[in-house]
């Protein structure tokens, strides 16, 4: 490959990737989510941040940040913690492929400097790098096996690019593997090593070297079929411990690369003519290039944001923020959520995205949206259906906490979701509570009258029937009033701003008589703290908190449709 071509592309790529780096960390800076982040400006977010860096590294709390290094982003503790076959993968792919970067691809600026006569032909370097490659190929397939074991209905979101940016990974492993493989076969490469270090291309004169290269390093030459004496054999073997020995190691020591290059044995002298090595090096080269260019414009800048958030982790215990610093590590949480899903399994409302049809209640799909509404792009003309989705389930979350106790990242998606909702409702999509509450309970039965609900919300035996219409789900409340007795919603109902028209006990006893239409505008349902306390002494073990929670989803969905009605008439 031309020197001058190697050089301007590579340059080219990197100017490409420091540009998007630059946009895309530029971002921590611009982007405000939240009302509190309006007021904050990009230079005292860059104030906080400098002022936060120096004060971790100039204090005890370096030590935090070091053992967050080493801990969470190069051991990848989180991840291990949640999801052992998932870490396991992610390692695969990182060890693998940061050896590859730092012995392969900069040889001539690590290993050169760091192993005194470094040969990548040589072990251990030569087993080394099929290692390396092997690594990323057993951890990309473990990964994938794994997205296509979990999938779901509603999968993490990601963007076209991702998939794009793996097959562009696994051509850069197929290319290099096929590179080797080509040059132990090919007589053309042979014969260029035997000019370099023996000063001669006559296939007479190097009969017995290229006897011994045949056997035992896997050159597939046309005119070597016959079995070889011993003597040529032990004559070609001198030649090599004087030539070549001291930078060639076996071939089978590639022991990925060299069962490829039998393979392509029968085509070594076609591939020779057709400068196979050639096209492979461009087509390997340029695509590791590409890969650099576009990294910062996919999914995988998470490689970038997600130790930096981890490492903010170390240096701010207790996430103790500023009003600045908070603005900034809400913009990189959009950009380090590396869209595992782990926070989508253990999401409280996660089988109420299924019953609603609705993927926004699930965080992976929320933290997307979040992104869309702060940068401008939800308010767009054509997308108030969306908006009106996207409110729904932003106001149907619980606050539980499970995604940010669950994110392999260290994310605070909890502060992230109320900042969210904070400006939903100044783009004029305020919480379902607020158009529900306006009207009473009895108000809205009425108008449901005419409505009539999904048959299989009313089969028990169908697998996605909602708790609210199993009757085995409820049917076993002997009204005990213990749900009541416990919630902290009726124990402060004498405020006039908490009260509720129905105690807990009284929505249980409204779904055993089949008046469900009563309990979806209830003040109760909507008052519902989520703090489990009913569910958790209730001694017929009734889910009353997770019904509760279902009857809010449900009366979005049917309450949202009479309230369109109502409004076009």
């Amino acid at each position: 490959m031309s020197h001058t071509l190697f050089q301007n592309a590579l340059n080219a790529s990197l100017l490409l990737c420091a540009l998007g780096l630059l946009w895309r960390v530029s971002a921590w800076l611009r982007l405000r989510i939240g009302s509190d982040a309006q007021a904050v400006t990009p230079a005292q977010r860059l104030h906080a941040l400098l002022r936060g860096a120096a004060a971790a590294l100039f204090s005890r709390r370096v030590f935090q940040v070091l053992g967050a290094l080493c801990l969470d982003v190069l051991l990848q503790r989180r991840l291990y913690r949640r999801d052992k076959p998932r870490w396991l993968a992610h390692l695969l792919m990182f060890a693998g492929f940061m050896l590859l970067l730092l012995m392969h691809a900069l040889a001539a600026f690590v290993a050169v400097k760091l192993f005194p006569g470094y040969e990548s032909t040589r072990n251990p370097y030569l087993f080394l790098r099929n290692l390396s490659g092997a690594m990323v190929v057993v951890g990309l397939a473990l990964f994938l096996f794994g997205r296509w074991r979990r999938r779901t209905r509603f999968p993490p979101a990601r963007g076209p690019l991702a998939a794009a940016f793996v097959a562009l990974l696994g051509f850069v492993l197929v290319t290099g593997f096929l590179l080797e493989a080509d040059k132990i076969a090919s007589p053309q490469a042979f014969y260029r090593m035997a000019k370099e270090f023996n000063g001669s291309t006559d296939p007479a004169e190097l009969m017995p070297l290229r006897a011994l290269w045949a056997s035992e390093f896997g050159v597939a030459f046309d005119d070597l079929k016959e079995p070889v004496a011993a003597d040529v054999m032990r004559q070609g073997r001198a030649m090599h411990e004087a030539d070549c020995a001291t930078c060639h190691a076996r071939a089978a020591s590639a022991f990925v690369s060299y069962p490829v290059s039998r393979v392509l044995a029968p085509l070594a002298a076609v591939l020779d003519r057709g400068h196979a090595e050639t096209w492979l090096l461009y087509l390997h080269v340029f695509a590791c290039f590409i890969g650099l260019a576009t990294l910062p414009i996919t999914r995988f800048f998470h490689a970038v944001a997600a130790p930096v958030s981890l490492m903010v982790n170390g240096a701010a215990p207790g996430r103790a923020f500023s009003s600045a610093g908070r603005a900034s590590r809400r913009a990189l949480a959009l950009e380090a959520c590396v869209r595992c899903g782990i926070c989508d399994a253990h999401c409280s409302v996660a089988p109420l995205a299924r019953y609603l049809d609705n993927p926004y209640l699930l965080p992976s799909h929320k933290l997307i949206v979040t992104g869309a509404l702060a940068g401008g792009r939800l308010q767009r003309a054509g997308r108030e259906d969306e908006s009106l989705r996207v409110a729904e389930g932003a106001f149907l979350c619980t606050d539980c906490g499970r995604c940010t106790s669950e994110c392999p990242v260290g994310l605070d998606l909890e502060d992230l979701w109320q900042a969210g909702r904070a400006d939903l409702t100044a783009a004029g999509l305020p919480a379902p509570a607020q158009w529900v509450r306006a009207r009473p309970a009895l108000a809205w039965a009425e108008s449901l009258q005419s409505d009539s609900w999904p048959r299989s919300f009313f089969d028990p035996d169908a697998s996605h029937a909602p708790l609210s219409a199993n009757r085995s789900s409820f049917s076993r409340c002997v009204q005990c009033q213990t749900c009541s007795n416990v919630c902290p919603v009726v124990a402060h109902s004498t405020d006039p701003a908490c009260g509720v028209d129905l105690t807990p006990q009284k929505v249980m006893n409204l779904l055993r008589l089949g008046l469900r239409d009563l309990t979806l505008g209830s003040s109760m349902v909507w008052s519902c703290a989520s703090c489990y306390q009913c569910q958790e002494h209730c001694p017929e073990g009734i889910r009353v908190a997770d019904i509760m929670l279902e009857l809010r989803a449900l009366a979005v969905q049917r309450l949202g449709t009479v309230r369109s009605r109502r409004a076009l008439a």
